[in-house]
C-alpha cells in the first residue's frame, strides 16, 4: 500500500521546502512586508562575536546560507513579526546550521543571551517593530518539522 502524505504535512513540507529554497537562493518571494531574510551571525557583541548568544542581524544577500554554515559563525534565518510588532520569530532551518552552533548556541533547547543585539533600523521600519534590540534573557529554542524557531518578546 502506497503512502502519501495528509494535507497539513503536505503543506509543511512545501513552505519547509519555499523556506530553504528562499534562504539558500535569494528567491525574492519570501521577503514581504510580514517577513524578511537576514544573515545570524552568532556571539556576544561587546567580545567580537565570540560566545553565546546573538551578535549582530545583517541583510541577507551577501552571504548565501550555505557558506555561512561552512564559517560556523551563522546562519541564514528569517524573521517574523510577532504580537503586533512588540516581538519578532526568528525561523531558522536545522540544515543551515553547523554542528557547533547547536551544540553552543542552542544547548538544552535555549539560546542564553548575555548582552541585547541592536536590530538594524531598516529591519525595524520593514517589520512594524516596536523594538530595536533583541533583548538579554533565555530564550526557548523550538524545533519542529527541521526548523529552530526563537520567539524574542
Amino acid at each position: 500500500m502506497e503512502r502519501t502524505m495528509n494535507a497539513l504535512a503536505y503543506g509543511i513540507a512545501k513552505r519547509h521546502d519555499m523556506l530553504r529554497d528562499s534562504l539558500s537562493t535569494g528567491i525574492a518571494g519570501m521577503n514581504t512586508l510580514q517577513s524578511l531574510r537576514c544573515d545570524v551571525v552568532f556571539g556576544s557583541p561587546s567580545v567580537g562575536c565570540r560566545g553565546t548568544g546573538i551578535c549582530k542581524l545583517n541583510a541577507n544577500g551577501v552571504s548565501q546560507a550555505l557558506v555561512m554554515k561552512q564559517t560556523c559563525r551563522g546562519a541564514s534565518a528569517l524573521l517574523v513579526p510577532i504580537n503586533g510588532g512588540a516581538g519578532v520569530s526568528m525561523i531558522i532551518p536545522r540544515e543551515f546550521l553547523c554542528i557547533n552552533i547547536i551544540r553552543n548556541h542552542f544547548r538544552h533547547n535555549v539560546l542564553q543571551m548575555n548582552e541585547p543585539c541592536p536590530i538594524p533600523k531598516g529591519f525595524v521600519r520593514t517589520l512594524g517593530l516596536k523594538i530595536k534590540n533583541l533583548a538579554p534573557g533565555v530564550y526557548p529554542v523550538k524545533e519542529m518539522d527541521g526548523l529552530y524557531r526563537i520567539d524574542f518578546k
